[in-house]
C-alpha cells in the first residue's frame, strides 16, 4: 500500500505536532486504501510532551529526513545460500531467478560473502589455466549435483584436493601418485578395478565410480576402504564437470564485498554500487544479518516520499529532504511562502489562530466526530497557538472550535490552558539554547535571512538573570544558521506583553517601531503573536534597509 507521511515544521510546537497526529487519524478513516504516518521533525518541547503524557497518547515518531534510503528500494529478504551450498545452486539462482549475485550466509543468517558472475568466471578460468588446480571439495554435495548415490562416507567433510580422471594405464597412474600426495586427490574413474584398488591402498580420500547404470550392482569391495565412495551414473567426463559444480560456495565467494545498510541514503549507496564490479550488493543490519539486496536496476525504483505538510508551507521550515519528496497536500494558517510543487495539490489554508482549528474543521467537513483522545489533543493545540484565545490571531472559528471541543471532552478550557502554559519550566531552569530553539523559525526576505524564536512565560521576572546567556546563544545560533539577524520574543501570556531580544543589527534596530529599553532589547506591548504581529513588522524593516555586506 502507498504510504504518506504527515509532518509539521522543524522545531515543532504543540500545534504542529498535534495537527499531524489528528490529521493522520482522520485520513486513515476517510482513505483506508493508503497508509498514513504522522511524524515530527524535531524534539518535543516540554509543553507538547506534557500534553501527550497527560492524555496517555503516543507522540508522532521523529523523522530526521525524507531522503530516499536503501530500505525503500531494496529487494527484501533476498534468495541466499549457505556457505556449503554447491556452485550448482549458485548457477540455478543466477539463471532461474535472474539474479546478478547471490549472498552467502552462515548458519546464523550472517553474511559471509557474495558470489556473482565475476567470481564464477575467475574461479573457472583460473582453474583451467593452472597445470593441476586445487579445489575445495565437499563430498556431501555430490548428491545434489550428480545422478547416483553415496555408497559410503569418509571422515572429512571438506578437503582441498586435485581432481584426477583415471583414464590411463596402471603404471602411469602409479607414477602420478608417486609425484603427488594421494591424500590430496579425488579420483574420478570408470570400472578400472586395478586403479581403484591402488588408490584405496595409497589412501586417496574420495573415489567417484562412473558409468554405473541405475540398479546396476557394484562388484568392487570397498569394505576395507575408509574414504568416500560415490556411484555416478554419468560417464567420467560429465562426472568430472559436475564435481566442479559441487565445490562449496564459500570457496569461490568474495568474502569482503561492500555492505550497505537499510538506513543508508540511496545516493551514497548508488556511488558505492556503481564503483563496484558487482551489479548488486548485500544490505545488512548492524548485527551483520542479511536483510536485503540492492541491484543497479533497483536504483530505477527511487520515488520521492509523499508528504502532507502541516502548519507551514515554506521549504526552509520543512523536513530535510523535502525538495526530493512529492508534496501532495498542505494544511496551514500562515502566510504563503516560496514552496513550489510538481503537481496540483490540495491546499487548505485560512487565517485562523491554529492549524488544529483547520484539522477540526476537516473532521466536520467529512461528518466525523473526533474520538475523545483526538478531541482533547486538538483542543490543547488550539489553546497553545492562540494563547488561550488571547492572541490577536484568534478568530471566531478558533473560538467555535474550542467551545465545541470543550463540550465534547468536558474540559474547562480556561483552566486547562493555564495548566498547559504553567507546565513549562521557569526560564532559570532552562538552558538558553532550549529557550531559543524550542520554537524557532527561520525566514528569508529581500535577500535577508533572519530567525525568530518565541517562548511563552507566566512572568517576565526571571528574564534579567538569563539575558546574558540568551544574547550569547542568539549570536551562536546566528553564526550556525548563517543568519543576518536573530531574535527571541519572550511573551508574558498573563499580562499579554512581550520583550524582544536580538543580535546587533543597528540599521534594523533603528527602523523598528518598538520602544528600546536596553541594548538590543525592545518592549512590545500587547504583542503575543510572532506570525501576525511581529513578523509583519520585521518584514517592513528589512524592506526599508540595505542588504548587509558579506563579512
Amino acid at each position: 500500500m502507498e504510504e504518506i507521511l504527515i509532518l509539521g515544521h522543524k522545531n515543532p510546537d504543540t500545534d504542529s505536532v498535534v495537527s499531524a497526529y489528528a490529521y493522520r487519524r482522520l485520513k486513515s478513516q476517510i482513505d483506508p486504501q493508503r497508509i498514513y504516518r504522522a511524524g515530527r521533525c524535531g524534539n518535543l518541547n516540554k509543553q507538547t510532551r506534557f500534553i501527550f503524557e497527560r492524555f496517555q497518547a503516543p507522540a508522532p515518531e521523529f523523522v530526521k529526513d525524507v531522503f530516499a534510503k536503501v530500505k525503500d528500494i531494496m529487494t527484501p529478504q533476498p534468495e541466499a545460500l549457505q556457505a556449503q551450498s554447491p556452485l550448482y545452486r549458485v548457477f540455478q539462482n543466477l539463471e532461474d531467478r535472474k539474479l546478478k549475485s547471490t549472498p552467502i550466509l552462515n548458519e546464523q543468517g550472517e553474511l559471509l560473502g557474495l558470489i556473482g558472475m565475476d567470481e564464477l568466471t575467475h574461479f573457472y578460468l583460473t582453474g583451467s589455466t593452472a597445470q593441476m588446480p586445487e579445489y575445495r571439495i565437499r563430498p556431501e554435495n555430490f548428491t545434489e549435483v550428480l545422478d547416483g548415490y553415496m555408497l559410503q562416507q569418509g571422515p572429512q567433510n571438506e578437503l582441498t584436493a586435485r581432481v584426477v580422471v583415471g583414464a590411463m594405464s596402471l603404471e602411469r597412474f602409479q607414477h602420478n601418485l608417486e609425484q603427488q600426495k594421494a591424500e590430496n586427490l579425488v579420483l574420478v574413474v570408470g570400472h578400472r578395478e586395478n586403479l581403484i584398488r591402488h588408490a584405496m591402498r595409497e589412501g586417496v580420500p574420495v573415489i567417484l565410480l562412473t558409468g554405473v547404470a541405475s540398479g546396476e550392482e557394484v562388484d568392487i569391495n570397498f569394505s576395507d576402504y575408509p574414504g568416500w565412495v560415490f556411484i555416478s551414473s554419468h560417464d567420467s567426463a560429465e562426472t568430472m564437470r559436475r564435481v566442479l559444480l559441487s565445490v562449496p560456495s564459500h570457496f569461490v565467494m568474495d568474502p569482503a564485498p561492500p555492505r550497505l545498510t537499510p538506513e543508508q541514503y540511496v545516493e551514497e549507496a548508488k556511488e558505492t554500487l556503481l564503483n563496484h564490479s558487482s551489479r548488486g550488493l548485500p544490505v545488512v543490519t548492524p548485527e551483520g544479518k542479511l536483510t536485503g539486496f540492492l541491484s543497479r536496476s533497483d536504483l530505477l525504483k527511487v520515488q520521492g516520499q509523499k508528504l502532507i505538510l502541516m502548519d507551514h508551507n515554506e521549504m526552509v521550515q520543512a523536513v530535510d529532504g523535502a525538495e526530493t519528496a512529492e508534496i501532495i497536500e498542505i494544511i496551514d494558517h500562515h502566510r504563503l511562502g516560496t514552496l513550489a510543487t510538481k503537481n496540483p495539490i490540495r491546499f487548505y489554508a485560512k487565517p485562523v489562530g491554529a492549524t488544529c482549528t483547520l484539522v477540526y474543521q476537516q473532521y466536520k467537513i467529512h461528518g466525523i466526530e473526533p474520538e475523545p483522545l483526538t478531541a482533547n489533543l486538538l483542543l490543547s493545540g488550539i489553546l497553545t497557538d492562540t494563547v488561550i484565545l488571547k492572541s490577536p490571531t484568534t478568530t471566531k472559528e478558533d473560538i467555535e472550535a474550542v467551545e465545541e471541543l470543550a463540550a465534547l471532552t468536558g474540559i474547562d478550557y480556561q483552566a486547562w490552558g493555564i495548566e498547559i502554559f504553567s507546565s513549562t519550566d521557569s526560564l532559570k531552569s532552562r538552558s538558553a539554547q532550549d529557550i531559543i530553539q524550542t520554537d524557532f523559525k527561520a525566514f528569508s526576505e529581500k535577500g535577508f535571512k533572519f530567525g525568530i524564536g518565541q517562548v511563552e512565560v507566566v512572568t517576565l521576572d526571571e528574564l534579567p538573570d538569563k539575558e546574558a546567556e540568551i544574547y550569547s546563544e542568539l549570536g551562536r545560533a546566528q553564526t550556525e544558521k548563517g543568519l543576518d539577524w536573530t531574535m527571541l520574543l519572550v511573551t508574558d501570556i498573563l499580562k499579554e506583553d512581550s520583550l524582544l531580544l536580538c543580535t546587533p543589527f543597528a540599521a534594523a534596530e533603528k527602523a523598528l517601531q518598538y520602544k528600546a529599553i536596553g541594548s538590543q532589547k525592545f518592549f512590545l506591548p500587547k504583542v503575543l503573536s510572532r506570525k501576525k504581529q511581529l513578523l509583519p513588522e520585521i518584514s517592513r524593516v528589512v524592506e526599508e534597509i540595505e542588504r548587509p555586506s558579506a563579512p
